[in-house]
């Protein structure tokens, strides 16, 4: 009966993204001052795998056709193969970056882009390139606060990150995505929004495999070898470069459940929102302001996180940091939902670490800030 069930519902989830691939291609629409943009992707894309992974990290370059510098009100992002999405990030792609962006996307093939969304200038990495906005389960529009825009300049194109994750492979779904983002965005020049960007606080994850489990890859180094091997070499080195950034060892760190890490605020901002992001095993994160101090305040706290939503909290009362403030991203995890869960009990045990797969961990709390 439970594979039957799984069945109507892998049904009607396909069905559902067929209806919703029948759509408009790249559009501009104007209404009550504010002009909707439609970008989709050049071509339909057949998810696929390195070695034998899961997951399918793909780069797109978008063109919005955006004729006027803007501040945007809200990102759409509309997936037409809603079950088989992880996540999607969307970067914001400047005239410095653009002639790279033009060459890696090949005529709208796109780019594999585990580890960040290309080489070179600000695409360096996922965590240090310019975001526009993301989209994860529960979180279908992302709205800005009210009385803030995020700036996008005319001319501006998107880079759309998108993992997709392939665990349902073994279900035998074969089936191509081209999906789209709708922007929703005024006229820069006589608005009165306050300009909105975002800032993340990352921590690495060190999840051992739970006592009794043995396997092959509960060795770290084997494990950082297999996520190198099914999904790059790059996003490995990721999982090293952020043990070290918050001051741990990059091949000896001590495994644990929780993880933490503290980013040292460089100017001066406003915290509006704050947004969770964590994979399967995640079971809380909160996001501290100088913590240990008499002046701590916690900016976002969500004790049971749960991946199907991970929708940002509007602070009903935003939060001022300062140069020189601290502020903690706190995640806790749980190794033994590996054997529980079904996306991935049918795995191999292994020693997980910050990775971009799905069986793979991330600690990461994102900030909406003004700053002046």
């Amino acid at each position: 009966m439970k594979l039957k069930r799984l069945g109507i519902v892998i049904a009607v989830a396909l069905i559902a993204s067929f209806i919703t691939s029948v759509s408009p291609a790249n559009s501009v629409s104007s209404t009550s001052g504010k002009t909707v943009y439609t970008a989709t992707m050049t071509k339909p894309h057949l998810p696929t795998a390195p070695a034998d992974g899961t997951d399918d990290y793909r780069c797109f370059l978008m063109d919005p056709k955006v004729t006027q510098d803007s501040l945007i009100t809200s990102v759409k992002f509309i997936p037409q193969q809603r079950i088989l999405f992880h996540h999607a990030i969307l970067f914001q792609v400047s005239a410095k970056d653009l002639p790279e962006a033009i060459t890696l996307d090949n005529n709208g093939e796109g780019w594999p882009c585990f580890g960040g969304i290309g080489s070179g200038a600000s695409f360096s990495s996922f965590l240090t390139s310019p975001w526009l906005s993301s989209w994860a389960p529960g979180r279908d529009v992302d709205v800005m606060p009210t009385g803030f825009g995020t700036p996008f300049h005319k001319g501006d194109r998107i880079v759309m990150q998108v993992h997709y994750n392939l665990l349902l492979r073994q279900l035998g779904m074969t089936v191509t995505d081209q999906s789209k983002v709708e922007i929703t965005a005024v006229p820069a020049k006589g608005s009165k929004l306050r300009t909105l960007y975002g800032d993340m606080v990352a921590a690495p994850v060190e999840l051992a495999c739970p006592t009794g489990v043995a396997g092959e890859l509960c060795d770290r180094g084997k494990s950082l070898t297999d996520l190198a091997r099914r999904t790059s070499q790059a996003s490995a080195f990721e999982s090293a470069g952020i043990n070290l950034m918050c001051g741990q060892s990059a091949f000896k760190p001590t495994p644990s459940t929780t993880s933490t890490c503290d980013k040292r605020i460089m100017q001066n901002e406003l915290v509006v929102k704050a947004t969770p992001h964590m994979h399967l095993l995640g079971t809380s994160l909160k996001l501290i302001l100088n913590p240990g101090t008499p002046g701590e305040k916690i900016i976002l706290n969500r004790p049971k996180y749960n991946f199907d939503d991970q929708s940002p909290t509007v602070l009903k009362s935003p939060i001022a940091l300062k140069a020189g403030d601290t502020v903690r991203v706190v995640c806790t995890f749980d190794p033994n939902l590996r054997t529980i869960l079904p996306a991935l009990k049918k795995l191999a045990p292994r020693y997980v670490t910050w990775g971009e797969g799905s069986s793979d961990e991330m600690c990461l709390g994102v900030m909406g800030v003004a700053r002046n």
